[in-house]
């Protein structure tokens, strides 16, 4: 018998226990799909983007940081 969605309470697992489920969810879909190439304006604009922040003219956060204030939400 197949479980559907509806079956499965996941409201009860906790946050940190959710967020694992989305990424092996995640995981299991890119690992099935092939990805496209990039197109070259996709490309460039990764590009600029490296070279922002590693000029210091672009600030990243640590994911850390993102991810506590994400959960404080």
């Amino acid at each position: 018998m197949k479980l559907s969605l509806d079956d499965i309470d996941y409201w009860k697992l906790s946050i940190a226990d959710r967020l694992v489920l989305v990424q092996d969810i995640l995981d299991s879909v890119l690992a099935e799909t092939h990805a496209e190439p990039l197109a070259p304006q996709q490309g460039a604009q990764i590009d600029r983007r490296t070279g922002a922040l590693d000029s210091g003219e672009m600030n990243g956060e640590p994911w850390e940081t993102v991810r506590e204030r994400l959960i404080a939400r």
